[in-house]
């Protein structure tokens, strides 16, 4: 006899290595970042503005194009890292934009 419950199929879906690296490397440039905007730092480390984002958008998206495997820190790091990158460029825009003499 069937009671019409079925059992749930469990996909063990592993996170690839690339996406997840993308997403701590995200994380640890936005703090660093952070880190500089609250301790007022004249001048940002170019490491959490430019180099650590970039390396996180090549890793997010060669982790995007894993087959079989779950994108969610894939797609994460790469949210962050653009994230990074338009904020790296509202804020050169906005600061253009000062009037330094009255």
């Amino acid at each position: 006899m069937e009671l019409g419950i079925k059992k749930k199929h469990r996909s063990n879906r592993l996170q690839t290595i690339s996406g997840f690296l993308s997403f701590v490397i995200g994380l640890i440039s936005l703090a660093g970042l952070n880190v500089a905007l609250l301790m007022k730092e004249k001048v940002f480390p170019g490491m959490f503005i430019i180099q650590l984002p970039m390396l996180g958008f090549v890793l997010g998206m060669i982790g995007l194009f894993t087959r079989r495997r779950s994108r969610l820190h894939a797609v994460w790091g790469l949210s962050i890292s653009l994230f990074l990158f338009i904020f790296t460029f509202l804020m050169i825009i906005s600061s253009l934009g000062i009037n330094y003499k009255p």
